[in-house]
């Protein structure tokens, strides 16, 4: 499976969009580590982390963005990210604690909920940023 970065998940905010790119190029990086032939464990694990690590960096920055501009719905924007954060690190947990079949899960969730979440509330920040 590969995760295709299209033209309809661009916002128009430069930093918000080389973010999410960066966020698809690292699934694809997590699915391209299970599916080679030389599986490799230590390659796989840090796919994981490095997908993990850089959804709740993309997150704080979005956040903080949200935050400077005051956006009225920062609130139920933060709590969407809360939802993916933790599903996402419940993967990893479950992955990292022997369960092996979830690293195959972590990518795809996050690149599917990703680009539902970028085509409805990351649009409508940006829509906010222009207005302002």
């Amino acid at each position: 499976m590969h995760f295709d970065w299209s033209p309809d998940l661009e916002t128009g905010h430069e930093d918000i969009d080389a973010q999410h790119q960066s966020l698809f190029a690292l699934a694809n990086e997590l699915e391209d580590a299970l599916s080679g032939d030389d599986f490799d464990v230590d390659t796989v694990e840090n796919a994981i982390y490095g997908l993990t690590d850089y959804v709740v960096e993309h997150f704080g920055d979005e956040e903080a963005l949200m935050t400077e501009a005051r956006y009225p719905a920062l609130s139920a924007h933060r709590s969407l990210h809360e939802h993916l954060t933790r599903d996402t690190m419940g993967f990893a947990a479950r992955y990292f604690n022997g369960e092996r079949v979830a690293a195959s899960k972590i990518a795809p969730f996050v690149a599917g909920w990703l680009q539902e979440h970028i085509r409805g509330e990351d649009m409508r920040f940006v829509e906010f940023l222009k207005r302002g």
